[in-house]
């Protein structure tokens, strides 16, 4: 139909965006940016058009839509944020010295050099932008109403390799919590377009291998179109209310674990393979406490994985911590796409606390994996189904995305 030759980023600092095409067709191309049209063109097999538009602050949706002489579409829409003066901007690639102010912008080379900066000036809403980059580096960000928006969710990456068992510090062993690469416990506090993992190398001689990627101990947390990588305890999602739109998260074992209450919608949950295991992995483990009414909502997700076996993987088992055994977990699967990985009895035990005990639901998931015949699992009828949305979930706090 059509391919993009130039490169759009998820956010810009720039007023305006080229688009650069070539029709591989005969083509009708209609090109809109929010509700507006910018251009209407017939493109000739192998013609280019290239045209430049100017953004506007905030969320910009951008859409090309190319339909052949036989009528057939081809859709791109593309969400691209601008951000007309920032806050900060995070630039490993940055020439000048660290923390440099220029044109009233705070420019740093690292994160950890923002979390510094950002402990100054705590009083009202900042925009980051942090460029494309590879940040090797263990991040802890307890400042609230924070903007933290990547240029490019592929090429902006935050990365650390530590897991449980390992050596501290202190020289005592690393516990779970300790090993998580990016940490936030300011509320109001939104990230964009960002790739948190924990590259931990599974192969190392150590007894427990969980590795957290994020740690999320915040209310009003908003991850959009962000990608959480590990393999055991990937997202650690401990408290308050948060809200993942658009994101990618993988792992294996218990890999979106935790107490807080947190709404997943239109996500990608992708459970890895674990050789010569029969059983390959568990997508939750949540710790919902007793008098919290929600726990874990997935909205319209898609589980997949890159396992060969069929029904070795169960939508989630409850975690009673030794510290507070007493949880009483909630995790809600509805309107989700389950492929044949997923387990047909859907949840198991976990250290002696079964399933049928806690409150494990779904509602009109579809898929091969998704056995809603199967008494072992579930299903809200309609009107149950009504409380679980995103809007009760979260109460009075209202999302923008």
């Amino acid at each position: 139909m059509f391919s993009l030759k130039s490169y759009l980023p998820d956010a810009t600092l720039s007023k305006h965006m080229k688009v650069l095409l070539k029709a591989n067709e005969n083509i009708f191309v209609k090109i809109s940016l929010g509700k507006k049209v910018q251009v209407e063109r017939f493109l000739r097999e192998d013609e280019i058009l290239e045209e430049v538009f100017e953004l506007n602050e905030g969320k910009n949706v951008l859409q090309i839509e190319g339909e052949n002489l036989e009528g057939n579409k081809y859709v791109v829409n593309k969400s691209i944020r601008h951000l007309e003066k920032p806050f900060a901007i995070v630039d490993q690639n940055y020439t000048g010295c660290d923390k440099d102010v220029a044109g009233g912008i705070v420019f740093c080379k690292s994160l950890k050099s923002l979390t510094e900066i950002l402990k100054k000036e705590n009083s009202s809403y900042k925009a980051v932008f942090v460029r494309n980059g590879i940040y090797r580096e263990k991040v802890n960000i307890d400042s609230s109403k924070v903007m933290l928006i990547g240029e490019d969710k592929n090429k902006t990456i935050v990365t650390y390799s530590l897991a449980a068992g390992l050596p501290a510090e202190n020289r005592g062993i690393l516990s779970t919590s300790n090993t998580a690469t990016f940490t936030i416990s300011g509320e109001d506090f939104v990230v964009e377009n960002i790739t948190f993992e924990n590259n931990f190398d599974r192969n190392i001689p150590i007894e427990h291998k969980q590795a957290v990627a994020v740690k999320a101990l915040a209310d009003r947390l908003v991850f959009f179109n962000c990608a959480f990588k590990s393999t055991q305890d990937t997202l650690y999602a401990d408290f308050g209310r948060q809200y993942y739109y658009g994101c990618y998260i993988e792992g294996d074992v218990d890999f979106i674990f935790g107490a807080a209450t947190a709404v997943f919608e239109e996500c990608v949950i992708c459970s890895l393979d674990r050789e010569d295991r029969k059983i390959k992995g568990y997508v939750t483990a949540a710790s919902t406490k007793p008098d919290s009414e929600f726990g874990f909502l997935f909205i319209r997700c898609k589980l997949i994985s890159n396992i060969r076996e069929k029904e070795c993987v169960y939508l989630g088992r409850p975690w009673h911590p030794s510290s507070d055994p007493h949880r009483w977990a909630n995790v809600v699967f509805k309107e989700c796409y389950l492929d044949e990985h997923i387990h047909p009895d859907g949840w198991c035990e976990m250290h002696g606390f079964c399933p049928e005990n806690e409150r494990f639901f779904e509602y009109k998931n579809f898929g091969p994996g998704s056995n809603n015949q199967d008494p072992e699992r579930p299903q809200l009828d309609e009107k149950e189904a009504e409380r679980y949305t995103k809007e009760n979930v979260l109460g009075e706090w209202k999302i923008e995305i």
